[in-house]
């Protein structure tokens, strides 16, 4: 290994749904943080198994605007033996983006990166390896799923609301980036994403039976492909989206 180079001795992932039944009072579910908490827990096993000796873990997004999130963080702190840090939309965005660059071959193009989370998406405008602006908006595949839609599969009201939501908070985003002086419609920026929701999209484009990261990372995906998919799932019934290859 060279220098700024790692090797992963063990590879290990799990979705809890910690922002699970948020939406209606701002509080973090009992049932969802039992549930992380359990996960927390074999992580920290895990940890101890490897001797790891630095650990750095993070809450971010729906833990942010949750009322009780000192009490979440304080029970994983009592149980697991993890300390937890609360960090700032605009901390997420950099470490983010961190390792999308280690990535990434070419670092000299202008980019648009995204992370879609449980309770909020960070944006970052990246000229080069630089981040020229970061925001954290309320876009998160949790928070959204439990608002908007509620029958199964959603009805096209549902979905319409659901659309010019999105819509509304994107377009508040692209003048915020306009505003900055970022005329990213010129210049024809690439969108790069990371994290569940979009290598999830790269595996059903792929229909991978079983999540590979070595295929997944780097993987284009075309607007009119993603138009499809999207079209393709909001038609089936969860019992059917459960069969989708590479749907997790």
């Amino acid at each position: 290994m060279g220098k700024g180079n790692f090797r992963p001795l063990r590879v290990e992932r799990c979705i809890t749904r910690l922002g699970g039944n948020f939406s209606a009072k701002n509080m973090l579910d009992e049932k969802a943080m039992l549930q992380t908490l359990a996960t927390l827990q074999v992580f920290a096993d895990i940890l101890r198994e490897e001797r790891v000796e630095a650990v750095f873990a993070v809450v971010t997004g729906v833990v942010r605007e949750a009322k009780n999130e000192r009490e979440f963080i304080e029970k994983v702190w009592k149980e697991t033996g993890l300390s937890l840090r609360l960090i700032s939309g605009e901390e997420e965005a950099r470490l983010m983006l961190r390792g999308v660059l280690w990535s990434l071959k070419d670092q000299t193009l202008s980019r648009i990166v995204a992370d879609i989370g449980g309770g909020s998406t960070e944006i970052l405008w990246v000229e080069g390896n630089k981040p020229k602006k970061t925001r954290s908006i309320g876009l998160g595949a949790v928070i959204l799923c439990e608002k908007f839609l509620k029958s199964d599969p959603p009805g096209l009201q549902e979905l319409e609301s659901l659309e010019k939501y999105t819509e509304g908070i994107l377009e508040e985003t692209r003048e915020w980036l306009a505003r900055g002086g970022l005329g990213f419609s010129a210049l024809d920026p690439h969108l790069v994403g990371t994290a569940g929701t979009m290598t999830t999209l790269a595996a059903i484009d792929q229909k991978l039976p079983v999540y590979d990261p070595q295929r997944i990372n780097g993987h284009q995906i075309s607007r009119p492909t993603l138009e499809k998919i999207y079209l393709h799932l909001r038609s089936l019934p969860i019992q059917d989206r459960r069969t989708v290859p590479g749907l997790e």
